[in-house]
């Protein structure tokens, strides 16, 4: 399978308890397509270009008076922030 960009980070919140949120820069359309909770094998690329797999859960976001927006929880024990600019790829 070849690697599939899914986002940019914008920001990330850690939700204790849960993971840590990947909030996208720009509506992701590719996660749209997917149900919400599906799992996936994830590469997180820093912007100093480490690299890391994870697993991440497919999320919505709403905000009052904001369309929902789609977005991605990191639900690997030890997940910490992630910092903005990081890339989110589909990985096998």
């Amino acid at each position: 399978m070849k690697a599939i960009f899914l986002l940019r980070v914008e920001k990330s919140r850690v939700l204790t308890g849960l993971g840590v949120l990947l909030l996208p820069a720009a509506p992701p359309e590719i996660l749209a397509a997917l149900d919400l909770h599906t799992n996936l094998p994830v590469q997180l690329v820093y912007p100093d270009k480490q690299e890391f797999s994870a697993t991440a859960s497919v999320e919505e976001v709403a905000r009052a008076g904001e369309p929902a927006v789609r977005a991605l929880l990191l639900t690997q024990q030890g997940a910490t922030a992630v910092p903005a600019g990081t890339e989110v790829w589909a990985s096998e």
